[in-house]
């Protein structure tokens, strides 16, 4: 686990605050799921194996329970169960999960995501809004990002028709596992851990991920089956849509599948700058009738918020408004002042230490944009000395004036 100083706190809250105002706007509910769950929660999206990539353990009551990996399955727990809930709900999440992974940059056993959620009877509407969200919120911080789309219907037939497979073949979970390595490994190294495999089939799936563009650019390469497909005319009125609302950093990709067995319908996935994942999500409709309601669908995304603040690169300053600097016989003055000044929400340095004022200053003067300083003269005048740190000149001036001349 790592702790999280200052700086990345002030740029979680940054973004926090830019996702919550986006989430307001679109009418979205926040909830805040237990960081606890039952383990069989848990397994629910991931089965059983999911207890080597999280933090399970039994409570003092026996019970079998894990630390959140996601705020997916939270959410879904509490919209499955609350059968008053007016449908669609709309929900969003923001806070911090649990994994059990090696860390690495950008990859830690603790960190936040950003989360919305869309439950009810499916709508090509939702996958589009819940798109067009992803593309506001970025365009918000701002950071510029592409969305690859897919769909796992059309992938999973393609699959079928080039193996002769069913729908419920061993063969699609292989292939999605092969496409999704795609982005990480050569092809010779997949071929070669999917040996038992025809080459040549292994191969028409693999150049399938290499179909990428616009609808127009991807549709004379796409096999016939595929452009008959419903769900390719789906896809097409989806980007047709964002194209309409002016969002057009959009691009059919079929490498992106999205996991194995949670995604049933559209998917897509966010990328920075050198292809760094930020988010992703699409259409899981299966999740919430594994908790008995099979009445409603889902569809949602998810991001990675330390993953944004490292492509976004904020230059964060840990500043303040103004600093009352005092000596001890001025100390009640100054403390009155400093906190009259809190109350009127500036961010104020003042001493708790008694150093002297000399100190005082020169601390001051690195983080700080003025300096209100107070000794026994002007406490005697009804003056202070303010002094502008930025352009290192000062004055005095009268007690009653220090709002007039401040200006943050």
């Amino acid at each position: 686990m790592k702790d999280i100083p200052y700086i990345e706190t002030q740029n979680i809250r940054y973004i926090q605050s830019k996702f919550e105002v986006l989430a307001e706007s679109y009418g979205y509910d926040t909830i805040h799921p237990s960081p606890l769950e039952l383990l069989s929660t848990l397994e629910t999206k991931s089965g059983e194996a999911i207890k080597d990539e999280i933090y399970e353990f039994q409570d003092k009551g026996g019970r079998h329970v894990g630390l959140r990996f996601d705020l997916t399955m939270g959410i879904t727990r509490c919209i499955t169960t609350d059968r008053s809930a007016s449908l669609p709900s709309k929900i969003s999440s923001f806070g911090g999960v649990f994994r059990y992974d090696e860390p690495q940059k950008n990859r830690y056993r603790y960190f936040h995501q950003w989360d919305i959620e869309v439950y009810g009877r499916p709508h090509i509407y939702q996958d589009i809004e819940v798109i067009e969200f992803t593309a506001r919120f970025f365009e918000s911080l701002p950071l510029q990002v592409t969305i690859h789309m897919s769909h796992r219907e059309l992938v999973e037939s393609h699959i079928c028709h080039t193996f002769g497979a069913t729908p419920h073949s061993d063969v699609i979970p292989d292939m999605l596992r092969a496409l999704d390595k795609m982005q990480k490994r050569s092809r010779t190294d997949i071929v070669a851990e999917f040996a038992k495999y025809d080459e040549s089939q292994l191969n028409c799936i693999l150049d399938m991920a290499s179909l990428h563009g616009t609808p127009e650019q991807v549709e004379p390469k796409l096999p016939s089956h595929i452009v008959r497909h419903p769900k390719w005319l789906h896809l097409k009125d989806v980007v047709s849509s964002l194209y309409n609302i002016g969002i057009h950093n959009i691009q059919i990709d079929f490498g992106i599948v999205r996991g194995l067995d949670y995604y049933t319908g559209m998917v897509f996935e966010v990328f920075g700058s050198n292809d760094t994942a930020l988010a992703g999500g699409g259409r899981y409709d299966s999740l919430p009738g594994a908790f008995g309601r099979t009445d409603m669908g889902a569809a949602g995304v998810a991001g990675g918020v330390e993953r944004i603040i490292s492509e976004l690169n904020r230059n964060v300053q840990n500043t303040y408004d103004v600093a009352v600097i005092y000596t001890p016989d001025t100390y009640d003055v100054a403390s009155k002042l400093a906190s009259t000044l809190r109350q009127k929400e500036m961010r104020v340095r003042f001493d708790v230490s008694a150093r002297s004022l000399k100190k005082q200053l020169s601390i001051s003067s690195q983080d700080c944009r003025y300096g209100i300083i107070i000794g026994p003269s002007e406490v005697k005048d009804n003056t202070v000395i303010l002094r502008d740190m930025k352009l290192r000149t000062q004055h005095t001036i009268p007690y009653a004036d220090i709002d007039k001349h401040i200006s943050l």
